[in-house]
């Protein structure tokens, strides 16, 4: 479940009804308002800062569409995963292995919501998320896992079928965008279905009840001869084709209403178009108009119940007012009610239900509930409550409202679904009472950055697109998916999260319209700090820390400002005078200081020129080139090697010249450095922990990874690694990890795996030292991939020439000094003992054992490894340590089987 900190605590104690201040000034006195990137609130012009911000870093020449080379990119991983899975085409090998760390109890942003059909005795609930795909659990959202993550991009509709063929697997079908995709194997491959042609933009994505389970797409499409209109397209072979069977008068934003229940289910059709009810009563084909609401709407959503004949709600955008129109007669005459409180008509924030036709839901930030038709209404909770009650208050924006009949109920039921940007929610009483049903592994956070202490590897923070900023200890990934909990310690958005000594002492990031300031390691305390007066920068501005003061951090605007302690605040003072905006560009986009030479600095702005720096950024010049195409690109990263000053590399937008480039003269000239890269945007790039001069890029096409000694840049996902967008990637050296933050699938580690290194989990505390003065551990070389049949453990820090046994079990314990022995058993549950392979540790106190994946020693008999088990071993010994006989214990070390 979400942790609720003492400073969140002190946050909610302060915060009153209501939007939170814009910035919170002085004391840690308030939440930040919620930040909404598709929303309609009142806060238009926030909303337009981000989606400009959005286009500034995807920069491109006027010939190229970056979305367009996007969705190549996205086609292009779905067929490299669809051949794998399908046998035609072998993995290569990444050099490591991924684990997904978290957030395993904090959501994010999810848009639509389904039932399947009864198999087997279950039914699965599925959602769709924002970035990270279409996702399965049981209904009480104990146990999701991920079905589509060799997809990119959101899932705006979903819906889920039983197959003609009784196969094992339901039939899922989603909406992502402009693109319908069809699933009929688990999600294991994926394909586009046939006959959705001439589609500009997809309204909605639905199914009917029907005995035949007809799948409709409402969309905006090109027609021969008549221009685009509205379409209404349908299925009737669960998705697989689709044939167009009507075509409205006009192009217009409208949406669909299909009976869930009663007599009209499976053959009636409602539409609103040009602001008018039309109704289907076959299937579709052909349609009457009936009423007009309001002929100068320029949008509309519909909904229904059937308890009425239906009862029709109507939402209408109206000269850019959102207005809840209501039928009572199946849209024969239709009547305004009120202006919506708030209403995100782009999204799909209106609900009705079947056994109530005075009931209806909608939503924006906040969600509201109306048992009287719409007449009057009151606010489920107000955005804040959620901080103090997650699992019973709905997180802000209400991105999608699924209102289902439940077909296990023995009378007529409904289960009305909130999609929030924290998850799913459930109420079975109409909006009354909710259930976040996201608090157990839905891994689709969205973030931004992260930043690893220094002190401790598995001490992470993070920022993230409106589940705020957030702090976890990274926990051992025991069964697939997210492993670790993370406490969200305030509202909102957070992006650039840096410290000046690599600890969490200080740690510096920005909110759009702050800076954020950790103060403590372990009892963290918030500051907000404005930023300086009358600057111009990005919508999500970044933030450096200074390398020679952890105290202090600059500022990137179209100056450079730098931050020094002020009591419990901090003071700006213009670093620089350069003027950054002065030619292409308006303010500084990224800066890096050499660490082996702090007084050399190099930086980027919002245009892609490129600066130097050899007196810790007093004075600038800029480089001869950035490199080809420069006019069209974009800095969003900067690396200098750390061992030389002269070697950096800058990263950014990749559509119309090279997203990488390289410099070896400190920044004077730049060479491209993107071969293997697909043109895409890079956001962040990171050293290899191993020295090697290896770098790996956070990108919008997913992971990659370049070799040093070739230039070359490789795919780095894999078959493990979700396709989503990898926005941060930073390096955790003492782990030999490389840390992604992804916008869409939370956190992602990749292990790097070199030949006889250390890899997996160790944990627990082994007691006693031993004879030798030392705690003994255990630690795993080789492969944890099941299927290279190559895992060695081994022991040191023992006693000379004493013997000892390995232990494995597939579950974690603890108990301290069991029998005779000094040290603790770490290993739970069914625990087997390698006694064939008892050996001596010798003169250097070492033991190496060879495990045989295929058979594993359990009380019950050997068994063989499987792919997505969790092996723990340890080290039983004899030792000396009390001046007689006595035995004792390693630590113990855990490794998720691939």
């Amino acid at each position: 479940m979400l942790r609720t900190t003492t400073l969140t605590a002190a946050l909610l104690s302060l915060f009153a009804c209501g939007r939170a201040p814009e910035a919170p000034t002085g004391a840690d006195s308030a939440l930040p308002r919620p930040t909404d990137p598709r929303g309609e609130d009142d806060d238009e012009e926030r909303r337009r800062e981000r989606e400009l911000w959005i286009e500034e870093i995807h920069r491109t020449g006027p010939e190229d569409d970056w979305r367009e080379i996007e969705r190549a990119n996205q086609l292009a991983e779905l067929e490299r995963r669809n051949l794998v899975a399908r046998g035609a085409l072998r993995s290569s090998s990444l050099g490591g292995f991924w684990s997904e760390v978290g957030s395993s109890n904090q959501a994010g942003h999810t848009r639509a919501a389904a039932l399947g059909p009864m198999r087997g005795g279950t039914r699965s609930l599925y959602v769709g998320s924002a970035n990270g795909g279409v996702w399965r659990g049981p209904e009480d959202g104990s146990a999701w896992e991920p079905i589509s993550d060799q997809l990119f991009g959101g899932v705006d509709d979903v819906v889920a079928l039983a197959p003609f063929d009784l196969s094992p697997d339901d039939v899922v079908v989603l909406r992502r965008g402009t693109e319908v995709l069809r699933s009929a194997d688990g999600g294991t491959t994926w394909t586009a279905p046939s006959g959705l042609t001439g589609v500009q933009e997809i309204r909605r994505l639905v199914r009917g009840f029907g005995p035949t389970s007809t799948v409709y797409v409402l969309a905006r499409a090109a027609v021969s001869g008549l221009g685009v209109r509205l379409v209404l397209f349908a299925s009737v072979d669960t998705g697989q084709t689709f044939t167009r069977r009507w075509t409205g008068p006009a192009n217009w934003d409208g949406d669909v209403f299909v009976p869930r229940t009663g007599s009209e289910a499976g053959t009636h059709v409602y539409l609103v178009d040009r602001g008018r009810v039309l109704r289907s009563a076959d299937s579709g084909a052909n349609f009457t108009e009936l009423a007009v609401a309001d002929a100068s709407a320029t949008e509309g959503r519909i909904v229904g119940s059937e308890a009425g004949a239906p009862t029709l709600y109507l939402g209408l955008r109206v000269g850019g007012t959102w207005q809840l129109h209501r039928s009572d007669d199946a849209g024969a005459t239709v009547g305004y009610v009120r202006d919506f409180e708030e209403f995100w008509g782009g999204g799909r924030s209106l609900g009705a239900f079947a056994t109530d036709p005075n009931a209806v839901v909608f939503g924006g930030v906040n969600a509201y509930r109306s048992a009287d038709g719409g007449v009057t209404t009151e606010q489920i909770n107000s955005w804040g409550e959620y901080y103090g009650a997650p699992a019973t208050k709905l997180h802000a924006d209400i991105r999608g409202i699924d209102v289902l009949v439940d077909p296990d109920a023995a009378t007529l039921t409904d289960l009305c679904y909130f999609n929030t940007d924290g998850g799913t929610y459930l109420s079975t009483d109409k909006g009354a009472t909710v259930q976040n049903l996201s608090l157990e592994g839905l891994g689709v956070g969205q973030f931004y950055s992260t930043y690893t202490s220094s002190l401790d590897p598995r001490r992470i923070v993070g920022g993230t697109q409106d589940q705020g900023y957030q702090r976890g200890y990274r926990e051992t990934q025991a069964t697939p998916g997210p492993s670790t909990p993370f406490d969200q310690l305030i509202s909102g958005d957070y992006g650039h999260l840096n410290s000046g000594d690599g600890t969490h002492g200080h740690v510096f990031c920005t909110y759009p319209g702050f800076i954020l300031v950790q103060v403590g390691e372990l009892d963290p305390v918030l500051r907000f700090v404005d930023y300086p007066a009358g600057t111009e920068q990005l919508w999500l501005p970044p933030v450096v820390a200074d390398p020679t003061d952890p105290l202090a951090f600059y500022f990137l605007a179209d100056r450079l400002w730098r931050y020094t302690p002020a009591g419990s605040n901090w003071s700006p003072a213009q670093h620089s005078g350069f003027d950054f905006s002065a030619g292409p560009g308006s303010y500084l986009s990224a800066l890096a200081f050499a660490p082996s030479d702090p007084t050399r600095a190099i930086a980027v702005n919002n245009a892609g020129r490129i600066f130097h720096s050899s007196d810790s950024g007093a004075t600038w010049t800029e480089a001869l080139d950035g490199g080809p195409s420069s006019h069209y690109f974009y800095g969003n990263g900067l690396l200098i090697d750390p061992a030389d000053p002269d070697h950096a590399f800058v990263c950014g937008s990749g559509y119309s010249g090279p997203g990488v480039r390289e410099t070896t003269d400190g920044g004077v000239t730049w060479a491209p450095a993107s071969t293997g890269l697909p043109a895409t945007l890079v956001y962040d790039v990171a050293w290899g922990p191993n020295q090697s001069g290896d770098l790996f890029a956070a990108t919008e096409a997913g992971a990659w990874r370049r070799d040093a000694a070739t230039g070359q840049w490789t795919n780095l996902m894999g078959t493990e690694a979700p396709a989503t967008t990898y926005w941060s990637v930073e390096t955790v050296e003492a782990s030999n990890r490389v840390r992604f933050g992804t916008y869409g699938r939370g956190i992602w580690d990749f292990e790097v795996l070199e030949p006889g290194q250390p890899f997996g989990d160790r944990y627990c505390t082994p007691g006693v030292m031993n004879a030798a003065g030392l705690n003994g551990r255990v630690e795993l070389t080789g492969s944890p991939y099941v299927a290279d049949l190559d895992l060695t453990l081994m022991a040191r820090a023992l006693p000379a020439n004493t013997f000892g046994l390995a232990l494995a079990s597939r579950e974690t314990g603890f108990v301290a000094g069991p029998g005779s022995s000094v040290g603790n058993l770490c290993l739970g549950g069914g625990i087997g003992r390698f006694n064939a392979q008892i050996q001596s540790s010798g003169p250097a106190g070492e033991i190496v054992i060879d495990v045989d994946l295929t058979a594993l020693p359990q009380p019950t008999g050997f068994v063989a490894a499987q792919a997505g088990e969790t092996w723990n071993f340890q080290l039983w010994y004899r030792d000396t340590v009390l001046g007689f006989p006595v035995s004792n214990m390693t630590d113990a070390v855990g490794v998720l089987m691939r």
